[in-house]
This record gives C-alpha cells, sequence and structure tokens, in this order.
C-alpha cells in the first residue's frame, strides 16, 4: 500500500536526520533540514492518503471499514481519520513533524536536541507501522460499521486535535532539555526558548483537557465537568507535570540550581504522555473507561518506547549530573523562589496521587484481581492539597505585589 510505503520512507529519512544532526558541521545540517522537511513530507503524504481512502468509501482497508461508513456525513468522515488507534497516531505523528520543520528552520535549537526530536519522531513512526492505518480488511464488506455515535459530535473534529498538539509539542522541551544535558549548553541559552514551547504545549494539552470534559459531560452526563475517568486522567498527570516544568523553569533564571529539576519535570512531562498512551490503547482500562482502545498487540510497543525514553533521559541525566549548577535553590523560606516551588511540590503530589489512582488496575491487574479506584478518592486526596495550592497563590500573589518585583 502507497501509506505504508510513505511511513517506511518517513523513517528513513527521520533515521538519517538524527545521524546528520549528530555530526557537527554547517554542511550536515543543512542536509538534516532537508530531511526534516521531507520526513514532514512523507507524513503529511500518508495522512493525505489516509484521508482519500476515508472518503473514497475504500471498505477494503480496515480502518476505513471500522470507522466509516457511506452514509457518514462528511464532517464526521474527516473525524474518522482520528477515530481509532491507527489513525489517531498517524495524526500525532503529522503534528510532531510539523514542529520539527519549525524547530529545524528557526535555527533555534542545537544539532543535538533536533538529534533527539527527530530520534522521538522516529518512534512515533514505528509505532505507526506497527498499528498501521492501510492493513486490508480480511473480509470483503459492502459498507462500513461508521462512527460510534458517541463520537458524531462536532468536538470529534476540534478536541483530539488539539490533544495531540500538546501530546507532540511537549517532546520540544524535553528535546531542548536533552540537547543541552549532550552538549553543556548554558541555561540561558536555551531556558527562554524551551519555556515558549512548554507554555504553547500546556495551552492546548489544558484546552483539549478542557473540551474533552465538557463533552463528556454532554454526551455521557457524569453529573459534572470532570468524573476522574482514568484515560481522562492520563491527559492530566502530564499537563501538571508540564506545569510544574514551567514554574521552575522561572526559578531556575534567578536560581540555576533548579536546573536538575527542570530537566527531571520535561524528562517525566513526555515520559508521562507515552505512559498515558499505554494504559490507555494497552486495553488495560478497558473494563474501567468508557474511552479506552480495546487491547492489542501496540501496547508492549508503547511500554517499550516509554521505557526507552525515560531510561534514556534519566541516565542521561545522571551522567551529565556533576556538570549541572549546584548551590541553593531559593535564598529564604519567605522568597519567591521558595513559594513557587512549594508550590510546584504540591503539583507534583497531586500529579502523583492522580497517577496512582489511573494506574490502579494496572497494579491490581498483576495480582490477578483488576480494580479501579472511586471518585471519592481523589475527592479526599486532591483536596487538602488544592487548598494549600491556593492559599501558596494567594501568599505569592501578596508577596509578588508588596515587592513589584516578580520573578524575571
Amino acid at each position: 500500500m502507497f501509506g505504508t510505503i510513505f511511513l517506511a520512507i518517513t523513517l528513513a529519512l527521520e533515521l538519517c536526520a538524527v545521524l546528520c544532526y549528530a555530526v557537527r558541521s554547517e554542511k550536515m545540517m543543512r542536509w538534516g533540514r532537508e530531511l526534516t522537511v521531507l520526513s514532514f513530507l512523507g507524513a503529511a503524504a500518508a495522512s493525505v492518503y489516509l484521508m482519500v481512502l476515508i472518503f473514497s468509501n475504500r471498505f477494503d482497508i480496515a480502518y476505513v471499514a471500522s470507522y466509516s461508513s457511506a452514509e457518514l456525513p462528511a464532517m464526521y468522515k474527516f473525524s474518522a481519520f482520528w477515530a481509532g488507534q491507527q489513525g489517531s497516531f498517524l495524526l500525532w505523528l503529522l503534528i510532531h513533524a510539523l514542529a520539527g520543520v519549525v524547530l529545524a528552520f528557526r535555527q533555534r535549537l542545537i544539532h543535538a536536541g533536533l538529534s533527539v526530536y527527530l530520534g522521538l519522531q522516529a518512534l512515533l513512526t514505528i509505532l505507526v507501522l506497527a498499528k498501521s492505518p492501510f492493513v486490508l480488511q480480511e473480509t470483503a464488506v459492502q459498507n462500513g460499521a461508521g462512527l460510534n455515535p458517541l463520537l458524531q459530535d462536532p468536538w470529534m473534529a476540534i478536541h483530539p486535535p488539539i490533544i495531540f498538539a500538546g501530546y507532540a509539542l511537549l517532546a520540544v522541551p524535553l528535546a531542548y532539555a536533552a540537547g543541552a544535558l549532550l552538549t553543556g549548553q548554558t541555561a540561558r541559552e536555551w531556558l527562554d526558548r524551551a519555556r515558549k514551547w512548554a507554555l504553547t504545549a500546556w495551552a492546548f494539552l489544558g484546552a483539549g483537557i478542557f473540551i474533552g470534559g465538557y463533552w463528556a459531560y454532554k454526551v455521557l452526563g457524569w453529573g459534572g465537568f470532570w468524573g476522574w475517568d482514568p484515560v481522562e486522567n492520563s491527559s492530566l498527570v502530564p499537563w501538571l507535570i508540564a506545569g510544574i516544568f514551567i514554574h521552575v523553569l522561572r526559578v531556575a533564571r534567578v536560581r540555576e540550581a533548579a536546573l536538575s529539576m527542570v530537566h527531571l519535570a520535561a524528562i517525566f512531562a513526555f515520559s508521562l504522555v507515552l505512559y498515558g498512551t499505554f494504559l490507555t490503547r494497552s486495553g488495560i482500562l478497558g473494563d474501567f473507561s468508557v474511552h479506552s482502545f480495546s487491547g492489542s498487540s501496540i501496547g508492549m510497543a508503547i511500554a517499550l518506547v516509554n521505557a526507552l525514553v525515560l531510561l534514556a533521559g534519566l541516565l542521561l541525566l545522571i551522567v551529565r549530573a556533576k556538570q549541572l549548577p549546584q548551590g541553593e535553590m531559593y535564598p529564604s523560606y519567605d522568597s519567591r523562589e521558595f513559594v513557587v516551588l512549594l508550590g510546584s511540590l504540591i503539583l507534583m503530589f497531586m500529579a502523583a496521587i492522580v497517577f496512582l489512582g489511573m494506574s490502579m488496575p494496572l497494579l491490581t491487574q498483576l495480582s490477578g484481581n483488576p480494580a479501579a479506584v472511586d471518585t471519592s478518592f481523589y475527592v479526599r486526596t486532591l483536596m487538602p492539597l488544592a487548598i494549600v495550592m491556593m492559599l501558596c497563590i494567594i501568599y505569592a500573589c501578596l508577596h509578588t505585589y508588596g515587592s513589584q518585583q516578580p520573578i524575571a
């Protein structure tokens, strides 16, 4: 199939770009940028081809037969592109590749960071190939199954692309952090650039979570805008960690001793995106969430990619830890730096609680008795932390207003 060929070519171009960026020379950087553009075009060609298959009612393709039908309205045919695992992975890859082109040609991410970013893109391409949307249908059908009635909603055309834009863009701060560790780049050279990308990713992911909560409230009638569904929580956790990254980064601009925390937040933010993807797409949450995808072999592939990214990032940080600035992260307990770090610590505890709750089906499955936590678990554990967080915010606002000197 042409789609599989496009993806295979995309993977080859990405791997070549990784090698070009790994060699520090202007000529190889130029080749790397060209290969980055070509890899984006390969992902775009595969995406356009899938869209053509959907609108052409090619029910000999398993993905089209599963998520589209001849009578499906055009808007929902468009949404069928990302209705299933295969298409949503391709959408993720497309957005990631587009951001790669911006990074390559704005020339604000050093060669080592670009090599890491294209390496992550290659891993995403492998996942798309492992769960390809271009597999032929085993038995001939005259019409497709169509889109799930719950998904035939205008928000279906908006919510997934926004969420996956947040997922894709969270790889950029990781690339900046890894590039700095690999080359010894100073904080002044990359923190501000990483912050802009992190804010954009945080905004996209936050908007996607908000839209998803409203959509679920409207369609499922949870009785509120947030039902603590494990799949929804899988997006909330990396959003919280990204918030920690943004706030700790502000401290690191004046207290470089906080850089180690910045690197940790960058590593865990994207790693938790992959972990949440593993939970929702491996079938583990199938009995505990209305959003979970059915189980398939892709779960193990995602778990391996997740482990590779997390362990590689932590190993790099451990190896380079002695070269990071040392010293005090805050001058005193009544300083603005301390309040920001305290708020970040509270966010970390919140993220850990939500992580534990959404992971409970996986953890209990190991004992042979899968179970999930009740929504009251989150209320009881997070409410005290939310109150402390509110007090910290009030204190920080009063302190900043009184000093008229917010953290730079």
